[in-house]
């Protein structure tokens, strides 16, 4: 009887392979953080776009810092990459007379701070608009979705997240003026 086994040759290249394998991930390792990085930031965006209009479906007044119920138009996301930076966006209520855009009179729900949240990540520009700024709203009972400064024959404006530096890695949020959110 012939027994059979492994050769040297072979061990080597299941030992070389075990070697290689974990120091390309390694290797990788920044880049691949930095992608969940985009991934994370993008999903939360998206999140927060749904909460506000969930607060306007809802149809639920602001409580103010003092604690009293404020009524509102709606509730909307306002990113400004001239005045708020490229790495901050504003949750908003709509305070009544909504104008189904953000202004100063407005309250803010929270500000996010990219840098806060996810160092590397920068809102790149946002598409299908005039400017660098936008507002998005959602006013009840529907609610009814308002982006502003939407450039002519648009339906939907797109949000664009990137690695600071790198410009070629971005993720879209996409939101259309039916209320559809959809992260591409």
């Amino acid at each position: 009887m012939k027994q059979r086994g492994f050769t040297i040759i072979e061990l080597l290249v299941v030992v070389i392979i075990v070697i290689i394998f974990p120091a390309v991930v390694i290797a990788n390792f920044p880049h691949i953080k930095l992608q969940f990085a985009i991934s994370r930031t993008v999903h939360a965006f998206a999140q927060n776009v749904r909460k506000a209009q969930d607060m306007a479906l809802s149809s639920m007044p602001y409580r103010d810092s003092i604690g009293f119920l404020q009524p509102v138009d709606g509730y909307g996301i306002y990113l400004d990459i001239d005045k708020l930076g490229d790495k901050k966006y504003i949750l908003y209520a709509d305070r009544q007379p909504g104008d189904h855009q953000y202004d100063p009179l407005d309250y803010i729900i929270f500000t996010v701070d990219l840098e806060d949240a996810e160092p590397g990540v920068v809102i790149k520009e946002i598409r299908n608009v005039f400017g660098r700024s936008a507002s998005i709203n959602f006013a009840p009972p529907n609610p009814d979705t308002t982006l502003t400064r939407l450039n002519p024959k648009e339906n939907a404006l797109q949000v664009v997240f990137a690695l600071a530096g790198e410009t070629n890695t971005v993720r879209t949020v996409l939101i259309n003026t039916a209320g559809l959110v959809e992260v591409k």
